[in-house]
């Protein structure tokens, strides 16, 4: 098979020939048809990852269709399932797993694109656990992008900071991949949307996906105008330091932010005193369960969640596809197809 392989940490991705991968007793075979890029697979690809095992196929969004099992694989799937993935698998026997917190597993290991290879392949091995079936009216280059994406967003918003119908939501980096399916998912319950944006040019986009207002915010900063318009009740943090201190100040008393993105992976800092004064509270969340999955390709059925994709590229260009989103050219998701 060809694929896009990683051998050295800030190296160039090199679309190449390697032996096709095989399936152990509780895998599938999953032939790849559409592979998202995700901010997270350039910082992967700098180093950002200290766990990453070189050399690396990377890419955790993908869709494909099982081409072979393993011989304790079939309970669930079969030869010909459309499948999108999950980021890694979960063991669905320890306390947190137990307790429905499949991303929380204690077990789980794999994680596509740093311990085991991703989606820039034309074949790639996935444990079952690990996998979603994909409702036929989705198309797969809808569908890669979901778990990431919208299944992200969906669990911060309704497991971590559990928006209320009528609060209003602030969405950082709101026109990247998780941002553009936070401001319709904020919609969808029942929250007052305000997007921030770096770009001009993607005002428009984010106000026809949902957004009541979109912030324009180069450098960052935004809260005075967050706070004459109506401070935020819970801010998804998708960017990390650029933007994390201004998100903070735009809360209101009791405000939560939930952090989900670190795409500069700087440190940040903030005043104790003030989230004392103003008991804030803030969280992180990462991942997405087969519920939220399942759940977003529900509301993406019903028409309310679209998946927008800022272009296809074939899997050759995955050089080109982390260009366009280093250089923050892309609304949405660029992905990748085998050819």
């Amino acid at each position: 098979m060809h694929a896009v392989v990683l051998d050295s940490i800030a190296g160039p991705l090199e679309y190449r020939s390697i032996d096709d991968p095989e399936p152990g007793p509780t895998e599938a075979l999953i032939r790849v048809v559409a592979s998202a890029v995700c901010g997270r697979d350039l910082i992967d690809a700098r180093g950002g990852f200290p766990a990453l095992r070189l050399p690396a196929i990377l890419g955790h969004e993908f869709a494909g269709e099982v081409v072979a099992l393993g011989s304790a694989a079939g309970n669930d799937l079969s030869i010909g399932d459309r499948v999108v993935n999950l980021h890694r698998p979960y063991c669905g026997e320890c306390a947190s797993c137990l307790a429905g917190e499949s991303v929380d597993c204690e077990r789980a290991w794999q994680s596509f694109g740093h311990t085991v290879p991703g989606g820039y392949a034309e074949l790639v091995v996935a444990e079952r656990r690990a996998l979603v079936k994909i409702p036929g009216e989705v198309e797969f280059v809808t569908a890669a992008p979901v778990q990431c994406t919208a299944g992200v967003a969906l669990r911060a918003l309704r497991h971590v900071a559990r928006l209320e119908l009528g609060e209003t939501l602030l969405v950082t980096g709101a026109s990247g991949g998780v941002g553009v399916a936070a401001v319709q998912l904020g919609r969808v319950l029942g929250a007052r949307v305000v997007a921030v944006t770096s770009s001009p040019g993607k005002v428009r986009a984010l106000s026809e996906l949902g957004a009541d207002e979109v912030i324009v915010a180069s450098d960052g900063k935004f809260h005075d105008q967050v706070q004459r318009s109506g401070a935020a009740d819970v801010a998804l943090e998708l960017t990390g330091s650029a933007t994390f201190a201004s998100a903070l100040r735009s809360l209101k008393r009791r405000g939560r932010m939930v952090v989900v993105g670190n795409i500069l992976t700087e440190k940040v800092s903030f005043n104790p005193g003030a989230m004392i004064l103003g008991s804030l509270s803030i969280s992180g969340s990462h991942g997405s369960s087969h519920r939220d999955v399942r759940d977003c390709f529900e509301l993406i059925g019903r028409g309310v969640l679209r998946m927008p994709v800022d272009r296809t590229l074939p899997l050759a260009q995955a050089a080109e596809a982390h260009r366009l989103l280093g250089e923050r050219g892309v609304f949405g998701r660029v992905v990748l197809l085998p050819e």
